[in-house]
């Protein structure tokens, strides 16, 4: 039952203009991006990412429909227009820096990069990428005596791209295993930004926030632990950067987030917005907004006419609008 909406939706979008839909009166619309790469990146294997061609016509389309605008521009009046968007990228990973931000600039187009504050400097590395190495190796190299350790831990096949934080000492495990060194692949290939890249980023006029220390699952932690997380990433970026505008998105879903920790979070002053990834959709709380994950399978017209259409009849059955 709980595709069904979605089916309906993608049928009825078919059926109306994407001029139409993105007119229509709907949540300001926050697409998030995590990568783009021309090259296969084995540490990434738990979501698709675009290369550069594919990601600047996506940018191309959305430009036609939305005007881009800052973070600063966004949180001055959220709702004054529905056709403004704000574009995010997550995790930190170097091709923000050279990649990503020069085609942004070249076309020009504001954008917050979320970055997790343990990785930076690559002195840490993000347990679903040790999971995507892990994986790799095994789709080239068999081994059966790590496949039989992962299966009696629950993490057989794919299974291992949704390891929890919690499972961190069972991928080391099998990484050491399978003679895996995650320092030396740190050291080597340098998937994160450095501090001094972050700072550039900032200088050429993007928006630097926080996405927790090291990328946890929130929904398995106490809001004590949560707001713990959250701290300690502001607290990096406002020593290094000092942000204008202090932003923070809860990495992977704020499912879990609860109201509690978004007011801790606002009477605090330790952020001034926040986000989540639940898509086109409103929420309870009002320094706290959902954005759209854009690293779909479908084509980009399909997956955003659909999105909207969904938003649409969500809204008629009262369920547009996320409670914390």
């Amino acid at each position: 039952m709980a595709q069904l909406p979605r089916d309906v939706s993608k049928q009825l979008a078919r059926f109306v203009s994407a001029s139409r839909l993105f007119k229509s009166k709907t949540p300001v619309f926050l697409p998030f991006y995590h990568v783009v790469s021309d090259h296969s990146l084995p540490h990434i294997l738990n979501y698709p990412y675009r290369n550069k061609k594919e990601f600047e016509l996506e940018l191309d389309y959305v430009l036609k429909y939305f005007k881009p605008v800052s973070l600063e521009e966004l949180i001055s009046n959220p709702y004054s227009n529905p056709n403004i968007f704000h574009l995010t990228i997550d995790d930190g990973l170097r091709e923000s820096h050279e990649v990503i931000a020069p085609i942004l600039l070249r076309k020009g187009i504001p954008a917050t990069f979320f970055i997790n504050t343990g990785f930076i400097d690559n002195k840490d590395l993000f347990h679903r990428y040790k999971a995507s190495l892990i994986l790799s190796y095994l789709k080239e190299f068999p081994d059966s005596q790590t496949e039989l350790f992962l299966k009696k831990n629950a993490l057989e096949g794919k299974k291992i791209l949704h390891a929890s934080i919690r499972q961190n000492d069972i991928l080391d495990e099998a990484a050491e295993m399978l003679e895996i060194d995650f320092s030396a692949f740190l050291k080597n290939e340098k998937p994160y930004l450095t501090t001094g890249q972050v700072k550039d980023l900032y200088k050429k006029g993007f928006t630097i926030g926080g996405h927790s220390h090291n990328h946890s699952e929130f929904w398995e932690m106490k809001t004590k632990e949560q707001l713990k997380q959250v701290k300690k990433s502001m607290d990096w970026i406002n020593k290094h950067i000092n942000p204008k505008i202090k932003a923070f998105s809860f990495p992977f879903t704020d499912d879990g987030v609860k109201k509690k920790l978004l007011k801790k979070i606002k009477s605090e002053n330790i952020c001034d917005i926040t986000f989540g990834t639940a898509g086109l959709k409103y929420d309870s709380f009002d320094t706290h907004f959902q954005r759209v994950p854009m690293e779909q399978k479908q084509k980009t017209e399909h997956f955003l006419k659909e999105e909207f259409m969904y938003f649409h009849l969500r809204r008629i059955i009262g369920k547009a609008r996320v409670e914390h």
